[in-house]
């Protein structure tokens, strides 16, 4: 029995020592601690988001290995103060002793123009390993971040010799990861080979483009316009020409196009403003007035992007006149049940908290210019760009939808109390007021949200909220800086207790930049229309490159 016993005890050890060296990377694999100075940044503006930016994201790529300690950023600072001259290998080493380092990694990014040169080293404290040196340049500050990642790959692989995790998968679904992504690589391929997907057993009957993620209530899918050679930054619908079909207006940055859809493409009809002297952000078309012709609110910036001074344009049977110029107001048009469409505004001030979310009220026509009637939100709450007003709950009672400064949808009450917000990020927007800043020469961007509807898109009687998802390349990293790789639409409804998806378009490359729903192509049902941007155009030499989709949406 204790032969038994003994060969009994002598199996488990044996077993149990295997076990701790099948483990040994996690379990006994050495211990890195790593210093990272902040890199030094060269441009002529202050660039001390994109500082902290950088440092923040290797200090999560580095320490997601368990041997891995990043030393604490005011450790780092209150030593690297006490080196004297220019920082290098030798310094970077004096550094790295003195916080009894194994490995310290320093760098800097160079900024001209539109020219990033990333300059990056982690250098061994003891010297006795050669230093791994990364140098790189990119058009553009978003496409620092791959760069980054890419070396913080090489220093956990190369350096510390971990393994990262795979992202091969098994064969079927690595055929199926191919056609997704080629999916994604334009609009023109928004459908293609939908069928063989994820949710093959899941299209809406409102559209197969849309992708059900709950039991659905109930076609053709989209169409394409040609590319255009400027950016979009707003569109609308509206038979603003009062000839019983409905136009598209689009908005670049200083014009206002007026187009309808013949022919199976989108025609100019005119071409009504261009100013220098504005930046246009947002359009909305309605009859306020109530005179026959629906107006064109424009919302705008001057250059400086620190003054609203917004437009309203009306057709008067033979030319587009300027009824209302240089406004102060932001400007927003709504659907609301048994209303129709009403005009809700937000004035800009200045100074103070509310400088970007003052009250927001609905607005009536005087006869000489648009004038608040009834408040409907109380300051701090959100900016009209971002608002929808109605039914949300589809308990008969009407309330705010609105974005917060994070991109989260919330469900306000009247007197301004949040009953609902939401934790993923909808919206996306690029355009931005520009804040007062704290520091001489630096920027402080505030980013306006996006538009969002509430509707009942298919007839069944109840609303939902349509709302767009633009994923930002950084994960909404950078605070001062957004650049968008992919976009959807998304439908959701209020089940209770939050807001669920209904269902979502494919993702498409680039990002959008506002949509409507209307009768787009005088069809007599309604569409969802966006403007896509897939270049900005913003790198020296380049155009920027927008486009409108539409879905069309067969109802019950």
């Amino acid at each position: 029995m204790n032969i038994f016993k003994n060969k009994y005890v002598s199996t488990i050890c044996i077993f149990i020592i295997l076990i701790i060296g099948l483990n040994s990377n996690s379990a006994f694999a050495k211990q890195y601690r790593v210093v990272i100075i902040p890199f030094k940044i060269n441009a002529e503006k202050d660039m001390t988001f994109l500082k902290n930016g950088v440092f923040d994201m290797l200090s999560s790529r580095l320490s997601s290995g368990e041997n891995v300690e990043i030393v604490g950023r005011q450790d780092t600072e209150k030593i690297v103060k006490t080196v004297e001259g220019i920082l290098n290998e030798g310094k970077a080493r004096e550094v790295g002793a003195k916080l009894e380092a194994d490995y310290v990694l320093f760098g800097s990014l160079t900024i001209f123009g539109d020219s990033v040169s990333i300059d990056s080293k982690i250098v061994d404290v003891t010297g006795d390993r050669e230093t791994l040196v990364s140098f790189n340049q990119t058009r553009g500050i978003g496409e620092v971040v791959p760069e980054i990642n890419a070396f913080a790959k090489d220093i956990n692989e190369k350096v510390f010799g971990l393994v990262m995790p795979s992202k091969e998968l098994p064969a079927k679904q690595q055929l199926q990861m191919v056609q997704t992504n080629n999916i994604y690589a334009h609009p023109e391929k928004l459908v293609e080979d939908f069928g063989e997907f994820e949710y093959a057993d899941k299209k809406s009957d409102l559209n197969p483009a849309f992708i059900v993620t709950r039991p659905q209530k109930s076609s053709r899918e989209f169409w394409k316009s040609r590319n255009f050679r400027e950016l979009i930054n707003g569109i609308a619908l509206g038979d603003v020409d009062r000839d019983g079909k409905i136009e598209t207006v689009i908005i670049t940055p200083d014009s206002v196009h007026i187009y309808r859809f013949e022919n199976n493409q989108l025609s100019e009809i005119m071409k009504i403003d261009e100013n220098k002297y504005k930046i246009f952000i947002g359009v909305d078309v309605a009859d306020i007035n109530n005179n026959g012709y629906p107006e064109i609110f424009i919302t705008s910036l001057n250059p400086q992007r620190n003054v609203i001074n917004s437009i309203v344009f009306e057709y008067d049977g033979k030319n587009y006149n300027r009824i209302v110029d240089s406004c102060a107001w932001y400007y927003r048009v709504a659907e609301l049940p048994g209303c129709g469409s009403v005009l809700f505004g937000q004035k800009q001030k200045t100074g103070g908290p509310d400088t970007f979310s003052s009250e927001i009220f609905e607005m009536v026509w005087n006869n000489t210019e648009y004038v608040p009637d009834r408040k409907v939100l109380p300051s701090n709450r959100s900016n009209l760009m971002g608002f929808c007003f109605g039914d949300v709950m589809n308990d008969g009672g009407e309330t705010v939808v609105a974005y917060d400064k994070s991109d989260y949808i919330r469900i306000i009450n009247q007197s301004g109390r949040v009953l609902w917000t939401g934790n993923t990020h909808y919206g996306g927007s690029t355009h931005y007021y520009e804040m007062p800043s704290f520091e001489p020469g630096s920027d402080n961007r505030q980013y306006y949200p996006m538009r969002i509807i509430i509707t009942d898109i298919d007839l069944d009687g109840k609303y939902e909220i349509i709302a767009v998802k633009n994923y930002e390349l950084t994960g909404r990293l950078f605070k001062q800086l957004r650049k968008f790789k992919e976009a959807q639409i998304e439908s959701l409804s209020w089940n209770g207790m939050g807001l669920t998806t209904n269902w979502k378009t494919a993702k498409i490359s680039g990002y959008i930049r506002d949509f409507a729903i209307g009768d787009f192509d005088n069809d007599g049902e309604d569409e969802i229309v966006a403007a896509v941007i897939s270049k900005r155009g913003s790198i020296v030499g380049t155009r920027p490159k927008s486009s409108v989709i539409s879905y069309d949406m067969k109802k019950k």
